[in-house]
């Protein structure tokens, strides 16, 4: 197991030089978020909250004026197999179709979206050229199948198990 952790560590090294870098949620914890632990109510309450945090401006690429996601930044303890929730950030559509590349492939696939579309907005984030994207996916596809081989634990910025006794409150408090 030493050696999936080293390397799920090295990829994620490698990987932290983009700005927009996909972050493929593990096959187990799909649907295992906020928004669907939380009420309606809730999650709306914290999506606007993340928005007006965010300054209503995409985190990672700065656009403004644009219809704006909430997305849940997870850090990975591989030691201890914790999946923990690090952040929620304000996301344009297409920065968070760049987050959720495995989603994304599959919807290019349906022909419900541009894959050239989405490649260009990764190269401008990311100052990098289209040649680059497929050794980037590459990690990318890699270390999920890395992630894959953990029983995660998740929980939120206080170490609580978002399924068992998350506090709303609290939530709130830890995003300001």
């Amino acid at each position: 197991m030493f050696n999936i952790i080293k390397k799920c560590q090295d990829l994620e090294l490698e990987l932290s030089k983009y700005k927009l870098c996909a972050s493929l949620i593990p096959k187990k914890s799909f649907f295992a978020n906020l928004r669907k632990v939380l009420i309606k109510k809730q999650w709306d309450l914290v999506r606007r909250f993340v928005y007006k945090k965010d300054f209503y401006r995409c985190f990672i690429c700065g656009k403004s004026n644009v219809r704006l996601e909430a997305h849940e930044n997870w850090e990975y303890d591989y030691k201890n197999s914790i999946q923990k929730l690090q952040d929620i950030n304000a996301l344009c559509k297409m920065c968070h179709l760049n987050i959720h590349l495995g989603l994304s492939m599959i919807l290019v696939q349906k022909g419900k979206l541009c894959k050239y579309e989405l490649r260009e907005h990764w190269c401008t984030v990311n100052q990098e050229e289209l040649i680059n994207f497929k050794d980037y996916q590459l990690k990318v596809n890699v270390l999920w199948i890395f992630r894959n081989q953990f029983e995660w634990k998740i929980v939120d910025k206080n170490d609580k198990n978002i399924f068992k006794g998350l506090n709303f409150n609290e939530l709130i408090r830890s995003l300001v």
